[in-house]
C-alpha cells in the first residue's frame, strides 16, 4: 500500500471508532439514571437510603455527560481495539502477531479483574470508613460530581494496578529485566505495592491497604512468572535444545 492508501485506511478507521464512541454514549445517556444507580450502589451499601446533591447549576448535567463519554468508550472499546489491531496487525512479523493477540486478551482480562475488584473491594471499603467516621458529628452532604468523580477514579486506578503482570511481561519480553531481578527485588516491590495501594484505597486504615495489597502482591508474583517465560534468551535457548 502506499502512504496515501495508509492514510485512507487511518482516517476509515477512525471514523468508525468515532461512530462507535458516539453510539455508546448515546445509549449510556439513554440508561443515565440506571447507570447511575450503579454507582451509586457502594455508597448505598455503607449508608442505606445515601442521597447525593447538586451543589451547582450544571452538576447534573456533567454527570451525565460524563457518564456517557466514560461508558460510551467503555461499549465502544472493543470497536476501537479491534480497528486499532487491524491497521497495525499487518505490518508485524508472525512471531509477534502469535504474541500480539494474548496479549491484548490479557491486558483486557487484568483489566476488568481490577474494575471488577475496584467495584466489589475497595469501593464498600472505602465509602464504610470514610461515610462513617465521624458521621455522629459531622452529616453527609455529598455531592453528586464529586462522588461519581471519586467512583469512577477507584474503578479506574484499580483496573490500572491489575495491569502489573503484563507490563513486567512486557519488560521481560524486550529483554529490561530479568525475572531473577525482579525477584530479587521483592523487598521494595511490598513497599511500592502499598504505596500504590494508598492510591487504589484513599484511606488512611491499614487493614483495608492491606486487603488491597495482598492480591497486587499475588499479581506482582504472576509478572515474574510472566518475565521468565517471555524473556528472549529462553526464547533463544529452545530451539538450541531442541
Amino acid at each position: 500500500m502506499t502512504l496515501l492508501e495508509h492514510l485512507l485506511e487511518l482516517r476509515n478507521r477512525v471514523l468508525v471508532s468515532a461512530i462507535a464512541l458516539v453510539a455508546g454514549s448515546l445509549v449510556c445517556f439513554l440508561f443515565w439514571q440506571k447507570i447511575l444507580g450503579w454507582l451509586l450502589a457502594p455508597g448505598r451499601e455503607a449508608i442505606p437510603g445515601m442521597k447525593v446533591a447538586s451543589f451547582a447549576p450544571a452538576d447534573r448535567i456533567g454527570t451525565i455527560f460524563e457518564i456517557g463519554m466514560y461508558g460510551g468508550f467503555a461499549l465502544a472499546s472493543p470497536v476501537i481495539l479491534y480497528e486499532l489491531l487491524a491497521f497495525v496487525v499487518p505490518g508485524l512479523k508472525s512471531s509477534e502477531r502469535r504474541l500480539l493477540f494474548p496479549a491484548v486478551l490479557g491486558t483486557l482480562a487484568f483489566m476488568l479483574m481490577g474494575m471488577a475488584f475496584g467495584y466489589f473491594i475497595v469501593l464498600p471499603l472505602s465509602l464504610g470508613f470514610l461515610l462513617n467516621f465521624g458521621k455522629d458529628e459531622i452529616q453527609n452532604v455529598i455531592g453528586v460530581k464529586e462522588y461519581t468523580n471519586f467512583v469512577v477514579r477507584s474503578v479506574f486506578f484499580s483496573g490500572l494496578a491489575f495491569e502489573l503482570p503484563m507490563v513486567m511481561g512486557l519488560l521481560g519480553w524486550l529483554g529490561l529485566f530479568r525475572a531473577r531481578q525482579m525477584l530479587s527485588f521483592w523487598r521494595y516491590a511490598i513497599v511500592l505495592i502499598f504505596i500504590m495501594a494508598c492510591f487504589v484505597v484513599p484511606t488512611p486504615d491499614p487493614v483495608d491497604q492491606t486487603i488491597v495489597s495482598i492480591p497486587l502482591l499475588g499479581l506482582y508474583f504472576l509478572g515474574i512468572g510472566f518475565a521468565w517465560f517471555l524473556h528472549p534468551s529462553r526464547k533463544r535457548r529452545a530451539p538450541e535444545a531442541s
